[in-house]
């Protein structure tokens, strides 16, 4: 069992098979462990958080096989989560799921303006997003893929209200050879069916592009798909041959 304190919730986990278990750490290690990058450092501390929602994930979608980072269409698979995963669009056109390019006018908080929301119902900004069925979220972290940094507040709501609502600027990470900044995040998991809002508040003007960055775990059939479309909430699979 995975007891998420901040989130008020527990989870049954469903452990890998030593097979399972096995192609998981080979995945890990070859990816995630060498220190390519300052943001896959931080992935890497995470490495226990990841398997405790891997077989979270597992017990949640059925107990299917896991399949790792290339799973088959029946199987659980794992990949970085990608804007279609949690319901991003880009105006009104729904946002390819494999590329973050959702990018917003921020307004200074202290204006007046309160929270604004980030992850949400594509179709009504004010509703919550569902998460897909079969298909459980491990978030870790914010990256704001700028060198001015402006989010100030981040808050939470996952399945019920306000579960976090805190300043981040004490606990920012900057990266000083890419000057990006990432945003540690509390553990919460996002399960099959559940809703959830990420809403976000700003120390200054401008304009804001944040990826989340973590890991989803679902149906290969579903982190296999490349295009999101808003209104059924799902993913589909899209033509990507090379012209």
């Amino acid at each position: 069992m995975v007891e998420l304190t901040i989130q008020n919730a527990t989870f049954a986990e469903t452990k890998l098979t030593p097979e399972e278990l096995t192609l998981w750490e080979t995945q890990w290690r070859d990816l995630f462990m060498p220190p390519w990058s300052f943001e896959r450092q931080y992935v890497n501390l995470k490495r226990a958080t990841v398997l405790q929602g891997i077989q979270a994930g597992k017990n949640a979608i059925d107990e299917r096989k896991f399949g790792g980072l290339n799973a088959a269409n029946s199987e659980i698979g794992i990949s970085a989560i990608r804007p279609g995963h949690v319901g991003l669009v880009n105006g009104v056109n729904p946002e390819a799921d494999n590329v973050w390019k959702w990018k917003h006018d921020c307004v200074k908080t202290a204006q007046g303006v309160g929270l604004e929301n980030w992850i949400h119902s594509p179709t009504a900004p004010t509703t919550a997003f569902s998460v897909p069925e079969d298909v459980f979220i491990l978030p870790l972290y914010i990256v704001e893929e700028a060198c001015s940094p402006r989010i100030m507040t981040i808050k939470m709501d996952i399945d019920r209200s306000n579960i976090l609502y805190y300043d981040v600027c004490a606990c920012r990470l900057r990266d000083y050879q890419t000057g990006l900044a990432l945003i540690p995040l509390p553990t919460t998991f996002w399960a099959p069916e559940i809703d959830v809002t990420v809403a976000l508040g700003f120390k200054m003007n401008g304009s804001v592009e944040p990826r989340l960055g973590g890991f989803t775990v679902a149906l290969g059939q579903f982190l296999d798909s490349t295009n999101y479309v808003a209104s059924t909430n799902t993913v589909v699979a899209e033509t990507v041959a090379s012209t």
